[in-house]
């Protein structure tokens, strides 16, 4: 189990921040994008009917994916926070959209 206290003053360390943009940036595309998903993606092109299948994935991604990206990213870094406890902050009732955005997707609810 990792210490978080510093044997001093016996408070918790200071968090980490990032050096730069860019690093930051770079970390969160790392983080995002696998290299299983980019193996992936053109096989379920061609599954899913080729060419007619990216004009709807390019729409949803133009209006729905980069908004809602930059949207918890910007919340992220102004609180401070992870995904689950930065809603808290934000509105205590919305407090089960950070715990339905970390849920695995695979897990069958039903």
């Amino acid at each position: 189990m990792l210490n978080v206290f510093t044997a001093k003053d016996k408070g918790p360390q200071e968090r980490g921040h990032w050096a730069s943009k860019v690093e930051f940036l770079l970390a969160v595309a790392g983080n995002v994008v696998g290299l299983g998903n980019v193996w992936r993606f053109p096989y379920l092109c061609y599954k899913n009917g080729g060419g007619a299948f990216m004009v709807p994935y390019l729409v949803f991604v133009a209006t729905c994916g980069v908004p809602l990206f930059l949207l918890e990213t910007s919340m992220g870094q102004c609180t401070q926070e992870g995904g689950i406890t930065c809603w808290r902050k934000v509105c205590p009732l919305a407090e089960g959209i950070g715990y339905g955005g970390s849920a695995d997707p695979s897990v069958q609810l039903y």
